[in-house]
């Protein structure tokens, strides 16, 4: 379980993300939606100590997480896929794997078959991949390290549709196993489609904040939001 509490976090003197309080359950896949600049980047950054912290606090299960510390998060078995796809441009697509693979944690999804590119171009340096197949290194390099939490920026860019719900199933299995999972979106599709809650943001806040199950019943919710923010 990871808590939140009175968040305020960007870069230098200016504060981005605005006092906001949220705790993400275990076992639970939340998508996190809002429309470019509302500070969904900056949030996740600040929770893996990738920016300047203003005030706040944030712990898993009952463990601080101390500000400005990244290597702290990964220790507890938490991952970040940030925007750029996050790989090692000079290293080979196992060399990649390899580095991420967390020792004595064994996901329950084999990331080589969820993306068959990862055996047919192995030996590949992984900058020399389009920025789709980045993408799919970066999100099993995220599943390898993510024993306890993952989080997502951007999870269907680049990716084909029917790779992006192949992850999200396959993220869904790894949510049973107790593993929390965030991922970031812009559209409703895969949002409303596939996570357990769903998170608006808007200028630096928290708006919406309802299950997957009751915004499939009534997504204009939603889809107001980003139109209108």
């Amino acid at each position: 379980m990871l808590v939140i509490e009175n968040l305020t976090a960007g870069y230098a003197k200016t504060a981005v993300v605005n006092d906001v309080t949220i705790t993400l359950e275990a076992g639970t896949v939340t998508a996190l939606l809002g429309r470019n600049g509302v500070g969904k980047t900056t949030f996740l950054r600040a929770i893996f100590g990738l920016c300047d912290i203003h005030g706040g606090r944030l712990s898993i299960d009952g463990k601080e997480l101390p500000a400005g510390k990244a290597e702290v998060p990964a220790r507890h078995g938490m991952t970040l896929l940030p925007d750029d796809r996050g790989v090692f441009p000079t290293l080979t697509i196992d060399e990649n794997l390899r580095l991420a693979q967390r020792k004595s944690y064994s996901p329950p999804i084999d990331v080589r078959q969820l993306f068959p590119l990862l055996v047919e171009r192995s030996q590949q340096p992984a900058g020399q991949l389009s920025g789709g197949q980045k993408q799919q290194v970066g999100i099993a390099r995220a599943i390898l390290a993510g024993e306890r939490f993952i989080a997502i920026d951007e999870l269907s860019q680049g990716l084909q549709p029917s790779l992006a719900q192949a992850t999200l199933e396959a993220l869904r299995v790894i949510a049973s196993t107790g593993v929390g999972v965030l991922f970031v979106e812009q559209g409703p599709r895969y949002p409303l489609a596939y996570a357990d809650r769903i998170i608006g943001m808007v200028k630096g806040h928290f708006v919406l904040d309802r299950s997957g199950e009751e915004l499939r019943t009534d997504p204009a919710a939603v889809t107001d939001l980003l139109v209108v923010s």
